[in-house]
């Protein structure tokens, strides 16, 4: 939503944000981590006949890159949650306009005459041809 609801006040600019910055980050170091991993798995498998030190790197490979993208990760909920306390508005400063409570009152007294229908139809003059 760029615009709020009650008053359609401007919310969200167009502009880029450290926000976006940081979930293109990480998206890429995501992507670009896993993919290095599995090349240099394959290479270090072809190249070292021992499973054992390929296995030991892959693990921490997957423990510094799961810290990196835990870090942004960390950023990124600090950022929207920054952004969100921004967004309320004191109550006192955005007030809504409220309806009156239904009444249950019964209805008034019947009057004479009950429309304008019946108080002309009841007597009609006469006109001249």
């Amino acid at each position: 939503m760029k615009f709020c609801n009650g008053c359609g006040a401007r919310i969200k600019n167009d502009e880029d944000s450290p926000l976006n910055s940081l979930i293109v980050a990480l998206i890429v170091i995501g992507t670009a981590g896993l993919g290095i991993l599995v090349g240099l798995s394959a290479v270090l498998l072809d190249k070292i006949p021992n499973f054992g030190p390929v296995l030991i790197f892959g693990v921490i490979y997957l423990a510094v890159w799961f810290g990196v993208c835990f870090m942004i990760m960390r950023q990124i909920t600090k950022l929207i949650d920054a952004d969100l306390g921004r967004r309320r508005l004191p109550e006192t400063e955005h007030k809504f306009a409220e309806l009156p409570p239904r009444s249950t009152n019964p209805l008034d007294e019947f009057r004479e005459p009950a429309s304008v229908t019946d108080q002309t139809t009841r007597t009609l003059d006469k006109i001249p041809r």
